[in-house]
């Protein structure tokens, strides 16, 4: 029987999601693109296809294409000769070759070069591929996961995604519902995560209170399960009683109207300030995604602006779940 516990739901559109997992895994040769918005759990799923397959035994290799610099990215996946760039003193295999045998999930798949999609398709498609700086081919075997919460199908429209590649990689489509779709499933998510860090961090047994439980079931979670999971890790830390009370939530969470309908100005960023006060991240959070706006969602001079590098910036995007309206 398939081993599902790494996925915590009993909505409709989980339930649809298992299905499709166990047809996936039957068949180690099949290519899978996970799509969804940020935080909606595509690691994990890719994990759980991993470990019912037949290679589940096998190492399960992940690499985020967009938290690694364009010039490095390449290296990392195929490897490199001793002597193919300054610095290369000895042969290093890639996360390719790391894989063989096992899954190599391709995360934020939407952030590649084209020119490394090229290469990367060859490689899917004949299993063979040189490491930088060689001239033997290198003969992988590993079933090819890639994740994104980019529309891929826009991406080929703007020609920034090779329409071969997407085909290649789409041989079977699974689309994780956001959160805010799945019903109660809020609830068992979050009761899971207390018994998680409970157990983690030796805080004993907690619950949730009945209205605690209403205004997770109202709350519109743009980041997701990710958001969900560090909202019950702060209450559980910060707060001693039994019974988590609608006070332990964030702020952010409790106030639903406040970053939701807010006006947005492009002049002026406006922190609500309650006698609770407001956290260092709920700040962040906020600043990151005026920026974005103001830029018309360019990371480049997002990054710029707030004068961090644009890799930090992706992985603050991606931690409190920040997308495009």
């Amino acid at each position: 029987m398939p081993d599902f516990s790494r996925i915590i739901g009993k909505s409709p559109a989980i339930l649809d999601i298992f299905n499709l997992i166990e047809r996936v895994c039957r068949n180690r040769e099949v290519s899978v693109l996970i799509g969804g918005e940020t935080g909606t759990g595509k690691e994990v799923v890719a994990k759980t296809i991993h470990e019912n397959s037949s290679v589940g035994n096998e190492l399960f290799v992940e690499v985020n294409c967009a938290a690694i610099p364009e010039h490095l990215l390449e290296s990392e996946l195929f490897g490199c000769e001793k002597g193919a760039y300054t610095g290369a003193d000895r042969r290093r295999r890639g996360l390719f070759e790391l894989a063989d045998g096992g899954t190599l999930l391709l995360d934020e798949i939407g952030y590649m070069s084209l020119a490394l999609q090229t290469k990367l398709l060859k490689a899917i498609e004949e299993k063979t591929f040189r490491r930088l700086g060689g001239e033997n081919e290198v003969t992988v075997r590993a079933r090819i996961i890639a994740s994104t919460n980019v529309n891929l199908e826009e991406a080929m429209q703007r020609q920034d995604f090779r329409e071969d590649l997407y085909y290649r990689l789409n041989e079977i489509q699974i689309t994780l519902p956001p959160l805010r779709e799945r019903g109660d499933d809020v609830i068992l998510l979050a009761e899971s995560f207390i018994d998680e860090f409970g157990r983690v961090y030796s805080l004993g047994h907690r619950t949730l209170s009945e209205t605690s439980k209403d205004l997770l079931r109202q709350y519109h979670w743009p980041g997701n399960v990710r958001e969900l999971r560090n909202a019950i890790k702060r209450a559980m830390i910060l707060h001693d009683a039994e019974t988590l009370q609608p006070d332990a939530i964030p702020v952010s969470i409790r106030q639903t109207n406040s970053l939701a309908t807010r006006k947005w100005n492009s002049e002026q960023l406006v922190i609500n300030f309650t006698d609770e006060g407001v956290t260092f991240e709920e700040v962040e959070k906020q600043l990151i995604e005026h920026t974005l706006k103001s830029t018309e969602w360019n990371k480049n001079k997002a990054a710029r602006m707030l004068n961090i590098s644009r890799p930090r910036l992706l992985r603050k995007v991606e931690k409190y779940g920040l997308e495009p309206n």
